[in-house]
């Protein structure tokens, strides 16, 4: 079933803790006051123009391993600039969703990427995916999670992110032989809700999108499946991630490239 939603009222971050743990995500409104948004919205343009100047005519693949580590192509037309919090010039603990990462994964969390991700008009919708896998059979609390900052009013027709609701339950390659991890993490065409519970009696998790005011979170846990919409507007999608993880987890399947688009 797709489930198209509207922008609820705020929330506290209890509830959005709650709702964090029961489907993976939780939609934070008004999370982020105007002169940060502001703020995050003119270094990230910046930055944008500076990287995609320096990248010209190079050729760039689609993935993190075929990128830059200044600029990653996630899927045509979409892409992903590192932006460190000093350059957004913020104090990440001091960032208004801090509470909540620091209760789920521990006053010792670690900032692990920020930066910001865009999408051009007429890009495609990506492939479901998950930003990185389980660790363990056994369900465990969140090893890392995603703050994405809408840096200006999204609509639907700007492709927000699209979630699998609860799905984070139900990506795990270690208790479920049947899914395979590299095809969980890089955008496999095969890979979509269903296959989740494929074989099995489970119901195939809600996809879950809404539109987003500026300054809105949306934050999500790093195993749930998700995909960037497509844009079917005339405008940029422009939105800040600030990506957090447990003082003990370093996996990165997010910025793999060692080649830099500047000369050496």
């Amino acid at each position: 079933m797709n489930h198209t939603g509207r922008q609820t009222s705020a929330i506290s971050l209890d509830d959005a803790k709650l709702q964090l743990a029961d489907d993976g995500f939780a939609l934070l409104v008004g999370m982020c006051e105007t002169g940060l948004v502001t703020r995050l919205l003119e270094v990230s343009m910046e930055r944008s123009r500076a990287v995609t100047q320096a990248l010209g005519t190079k050729t760039i693949g689609i993935g993190s391993a075929a990128g830059f580590q200044e600029i990653v192509q996630r899927s045509p037309g979409r892409w992903d600039i590192p932006v460190s919090p000093t350059e957004f010039g913020v104090e990440h603990q001091s960032l208004p969703w801090w509470p909540l990462i620091a209760d789920t994964l521990g006053t010792d969390a670690e900032h692990a990427f920020s930066g910001v991700v865009y999408s051009d008009p007429g890009s495609p919708a990506q492939f479901w995916h998950i930003d990185s896998p389980h660790v363990t059979a056994e369900h465990q609390q969140p090893h890392a999670l995603n703050v994405m900052v809408a840096l200006h009013d999204i609509t639907l027709a700007m492709g927000p992110t699209e979630l699998a609701s609860g799905s984070h339950r139900l990506t795990n390659h270690l208790h479920n032989p049947a899914l395979v991890s590299d095809e969980l993490v890089y955008q496999h065409e095969t890979t979509r809700p269903e296959l989740l519970v494929a074989h099995t009696l489970g119901k195939v998790p809600e996809r879950m999108s809404f539109p987003l005011t500026a300054g809105s979170c949306l934050l999500f846990d790093d195993r749930i499946l998700h995909r960037g919409l497509g844009n079917d507007s005339t405008s940029r999608r422009s939105v800040a991630y600030f990506s957090y993880r447990k003082a003990d987890y370093c996996e990165n399947t997010h910025f793999e490239s060692q080649r830099s688009i500047y000369p050496t």
